[in-house]
């Protein structure tokens, strides 16, 4: 038996509404037209097409002017504000994109878009379909039965009879009766007060309808007799205004909205547009690439090559390789002229004298996108790299940092150049098919690398005016591309590892996971999944009946803050805390550790993000070295599993309290100063003037509560934050917050002008002028403002404490380098930099590192930076 046809109905109104508010107000083209309503709308079109084709279906809207209910009722939707300009701007837009999807549209004057529906849904079930209404809006609840469904495309849920009696308790065909009682304050339905929606329910399971309960109405509870009795007409004109008519006299059926597939030509046109580029089809991306290509591109020999390299010039490079960069199989290489031709040099056959000699020549401009993975690869063929003017992911971070993070190639083509590259994995294929760029056919390989050094090409066009427009041309000269090679050769030279050390450490913590675990079982009464929240929950709630925290929406919530609070009524609750942080240990680093070790040089190679941190600060993965940790003794335990090779020392130098003396140089505060330049421990200071007490009668725990408020300045944390960070109520919290500021009035000011000034230009610069674009600070959310104004002051901060620690580090590597020194920069952590230093170049590296670190730029309090040494990382630090 054949399924019944299928009408999809599109509220398309409150849709509108719900992709403008759910999509961050970002959301803008390059010329500054908003499209977040217009982008989610998109999202929802794609997510119906992407099951079974509905055969007939509208999109209907509501209509200009007032409707019958604003006739019934003066107040109804009285609360709305207007709509706001940025979405009134998109509505011919969304017009567009209905079109270019060829779906109807549909909208009666006198009636709401629930009504021209409900009447549409009813004549569908009549002649025989299947129904799905397409909305947010619960009042459609009422709608659905049997062969109705409603299909929330922004939380992608499908609502049925038995998840509506779950989620209001109620049934269907009850929910205007529920409305009629509760009211809706969206749509300003008055309803009836004191009746919220958990008494409702009840009240409609005793009675089930609004008349039985008002005819039986000396039966119910005194308050909801009172209530009910009081707000009698309240409640029946509550339930004549939730009522979705089925009946509007409509100019066309179900039969007549029969729906044909998109026409992706047009479609894609309006996405590329509007620079959707994710959304554009495969076929487009195709077209794309075909686009690109100006015929089959040349392959390079010893013979071809000095031909076409002609007279030195720019060259925009993209390698292809196998592997991950640092220890790349290269496979090839591309190379685009200034006048955009672009060739092919194979390396596995090795690359050509003449390609080789214009790759190292320093006065021949490169260009490429990630310049330290060029530098990775080339180094493993055998080749030299020089005279890299341009690296089109680093001047794509500069432009705005958080706009394509992590700024991978074909997300900055895509934003700037409105190309689609194809991804690596259209030619390599996946799973059993999946194979490897040797494999492949020379000119298809050919073709995709010279893709990628045209978008190259094109890129630093685009680009580079923009940096210098935004007056970060010596930023990116003097210090983003500089630093790049640096961290190519912190990548390349890595840090030794212990492995058998490991080995041990990951063993006896695989004994005391065990142990812990024993001691939850016993505690619980019976074994279990202590990794299971579920399991838990129940263990915890239901078997040992401990009081609920919180719930969830899937449970019982038992996640660290809820374990904190049962640690003193059950030793349950500390056990799983134990249990959970020795799991961690296990698999976030003894275990990673471990795999991530190259079995050639038996050291950890991390790689060093420079585009991924929107702060400015470096990101290390594969892996996260970043988060070892350090303040327990497990934690110190790991850090000695790094080791140095033999003669050589581990040093590792430290900046004391960077971002609280860059805070102090950046307010002028005196008070902050003065502690500085005194050499005073300012946690201490600070806590003695929260707490009202001589500094030296300030005890470790009123100074951790200093550090921790000290830290929430930079981070922006509020009194919620911070009293949940330290335990407290919120009161209390704000209790300290308002001492800290009158302690530093000048952190207060700064910290209010920081803020007026970001609102005003939408960005904020660190203290040596790199910027970054705040988008959040154009939202019509006030959250999203009050999270972007957090990031300007904290950017101010952690973005120039970056900036200082990059200075440093390029000052460091070039003495070493002009000194003559073996000693190699390993590793950048937070404000920590590891040195695998000789043990006769120890007496004059320390002094050196130190000196740069301290020296790096002139602020209003001396910088510090501790210097230790040791057989292991966790012996020097």
């Amino acid at each position: 038996m054949s399924a019944p046809p299928r009408l999809v109905l599109v509220d398309g109104t409150a849709l509108i509404y719900r992709a403008f508010f759910a999509i961050p107000a970002t959301f803008r083209t390059a010329t500054g037209l908003p499209t977040n309503a217009i982008y989610g709308f998109a999202l929802m079109f794609n997510k119906l097409f992407a099951g079974r084709k509905p055969d007939c279906g509208a999109v209907i809207f509501d209509a200009p002017g007032p409707t019958f209910r604003d006739e019934a009722y003066a107040d109804y939707k009285a609360d709305r504000a207007p709509m706001e300009d940025t979405l009134s701007v998109q509505l011919p837009y969304i017009d567009r994109l209905v079109e270019a999807q060829r779906f109807p549209t549909l909208s009666v004057r006198g009636y709401e878009a629930d009504d021209v529906i409900g009447t549409l849904t009813r004549r569908g079930l009549d002649e025989g379909f299947e129904v799905l209404i397409v909305s947010s809006d619960k009042d459609f609840t009422q709608l659905i039965g049997p062969r109705v469904r409603m299909f929330d495309p922004m939380r992608d849920v499908t609502y049925d009879e038995v998840l509506v009696q779950k989620k209001w308790g109620v049934r269907p065909e009850q929910f205007v009766d529920l409305l009629a009682l509760t009211g809706d304050s969206i749509d300003n339905i008055p309803g009836v007060p004191g009746i919220g929606q958990k008494g409702a329910a009840q009240l409609l399971k005793d009675r089930p309808t609004l008349k039985q309960l008002l005819d039986e109405l000396e039966d119910l509870p005194p308050r909801y007799k009172k209530a009910l009795g009081t707000h009698r007409e309240q409640a029946l004109l509550s339930q004549r205004l939730a009522t979705i008519h089925t009946d509007v006299p409509l100019p066309l059926g179900p039969k007549d909205l029969a729906i044909e597939l998109p026409d992706r030509a047009p479609l894609n046109a309006f996405y590329r547009e509007l620079e959707f580029f994710s959304l554009l089809s495969e076929d487009e991306v195709v077209a794309a690439e075909a686009a690109q290509g100006q015929g089959p591109v040349p392959v390079l020999d010893e013979a071809t090559a000095a031909a076409w390299l002609g007279e030195p010039g720019p060259l925009s490079v993209a390698p292809v390789f196998d592997g991950d960069a640092i220890f790349a199989r290269p496979v090839g290489l591309a190379l685009v002229r200034a006048d955009g031709e672009a060739a092919y040099c194979d390396m596995q056959a090795g690359l050509p004298q003449d390609v080789l000699r214009r790759l190292a020549d320093p006065e021949v401009p490169k260009h490429a996108h990630d310049a330290k993975q060029l530098h990775h690869v080339l180094r493993r063929a055998g080749a030299a790299l020089a005279g890299v003017e341009g690296d089109t992911m680093l001047a794509s971070f500069l432009v705005e940092p958080t706009k394509v993070i992590p700024h991978r190639l074909e997300q900055v083509a895509r934003e700037y150049l409105q190309v689609a590259l194809p991804p690596d994995k259209r030619l390599l294929g996946s799973g059993k098919s999946l194979r490897t760029f040797a494999e492949l056919d020379i000119a298809a390989v050919a073709e995709h690398a010279a893709g990628r050094a045209r978008a190259v090409h094109g890129l630093w066009v685009v680009l580079w005016p923009m940096v210098e427009a935004m007056g970060l041309a010596r930023h990116y000269a003097e210090h983003e591309r500089p630093l790049s090679f640096v961290l190519g050769r912190m990548e390349a030279a890595g840090i030794k590892v212990d492995q058998a050390e490991l080995e041990t450490i990951g063993a006896e913590l695989a004994r005391r996971l065990a142990e812990v675990e024993a001691k939850i079982h016993e505690e619980a009464g019976a074994p279990f999944n202590v990794g299971s929240t579920k399991q838990l929950g129940e263990v915890l709630f239901e078997t040992l009946k401990l009081p609920v925290v919180k719930r969830t929406k899937t449970g019982y919530s038992t996640d660290a803050e809820v374990l904190e609070r049962l640690r003193p009524k059950h030793p349950i609750a500390g056990l799983v805390l134990e249990h959970r942080a020795v799991s961690k240990l296990i698999t976030t680093y003894t275990n990673v550790l471990a795999a991530a070790v190259r079995p050639e040089t038996g050291r950890v190679h991390a790689t060093f993000q420079q585009t991924t941190g929107a702060s400015g600060r470096l990101i290390s993965t594969d892996p996260d070295l970043q988060r070892t940790p350090i303040r327990t003794p497990e934690g110190k335990r790991i850090r000695r599993a790094f080791v140095a090779e033999p003669g050589h020392r581990i040093v590792s130098a430290d900046w004391s309290q960077i971002e609280l003396r860059l805070l102090a140089h950046a307010s002028g505060d005196r008070a902050l100063v003065a502690a500085f330049a005194a050499g005073e421990d300012v946690h201490t200071r600070t806590a003695a003037g929260l707490f009202g007490v001589e500094e030296s009668a300030v005890d470790p725990e009123q100074r951790r509560v200093g550090k921790t408020v000290n830290f929430a300045t930079i981070y922006g944390q509020g009194a919620t934050a911070l009293g949940q960070i330290l335990g407290i109520p919120r009161a209390e919290a704000e209790a300290h917050i308002a001492a800290y500021f009158a302690l530093y009035q000048g952190v207060a000011e700064w910290l209010e002008r920081v803020k007026a000034e970001a609102l005003e230009v939408g960005w904020v610069q660190t203290l040596f002028g790199r910027r970054r674009v705040i988008p959040e600070l154009a939202s019509h959310n006030p959250t999203d403002v009050q999270a972007g104004l957090r990031i300007a002051a904290n950017t101010r901060i952690q973005g120039s404490a970056a900036d200082l620690c990059k200075e440093a580090m390029l000052r460091i590597q070039d003495e070493l380098d002009a000194r003559g020194f073996s000693a190699r920069m390993l590793l950048q952590i937070h404000d920590e930099l590891v040195f695998e230093v000789p043990e006769a170049e120890v007496s004059e590296v320390c002094p050196l590192v130190q000196r740069h670190m301290e020296q790096v730029r002139p602020l209003a309090v001396p910088l510090v930076a501790e210097v230790g040494v040791g057989d292991s990382w966790g012996d020097a630090h």
